[in-house]
């Protein structure tokens, strides 16, 4: 096992208002197919300056915008748990295509109750004390 730097753009996007990428760009004069890999975890690396202005924008530190993670060795997939994801994700589309139409504005509603319950949950030791 490894480990992996990504960023936490497509978070910071929406915590801050649902930025498009394109809002981002303008905003920060970084070009919207960098953000775009970065968020992807496309590109190889990342200039400090792009590091400065995206804290800037964002009002975060690095440790915000940027992520160290695990990053799990490649494993050969059995044919066995092919057969199961296949058979799970079939189950998961038939129980989609069979549920009751949600108004969208109602997902978000909950979505963002979910989301300041996680936050008001969280330990303010434990957070980097960086204010979004």
């Amino acid at each position: 096992m490894s480990k992996q730097l990504r960023t936490n753009l497509a978070y910071l996007r929406f915590i801050n208002g649902k930025l498009s990428q394109k809002d981002v760009s303008e905003a920060t004069g970084i070009g919207q197919k960098i953000i775009s890999a970065l968020e992807r975890g496309a590109s190889k690396g990342i200039e400090f300056n792009t590091v400065v202005k995206l804290c800037a924008f964002f009002n975060c530190s690095p440790g915000d915008l940027l992520i160290l993670e695990d990053e799990f060795d490649d494993l050969p997939v059995s044919d066995k748990s092919r057969k199961k994801a296949r058979e799970l994700v079939a189950r998961g589309l038939k129980a989609a295509m069979e549920a009751p139409a949600v108004d969208p504005e109602k997902l978000w509603c909950e979505y963002d109750r979910v989301l300041n319950r996680i936050d008001k949950s969280i330990d303010p030791a434990e957070s980097s004390g960086a204010v979004l």
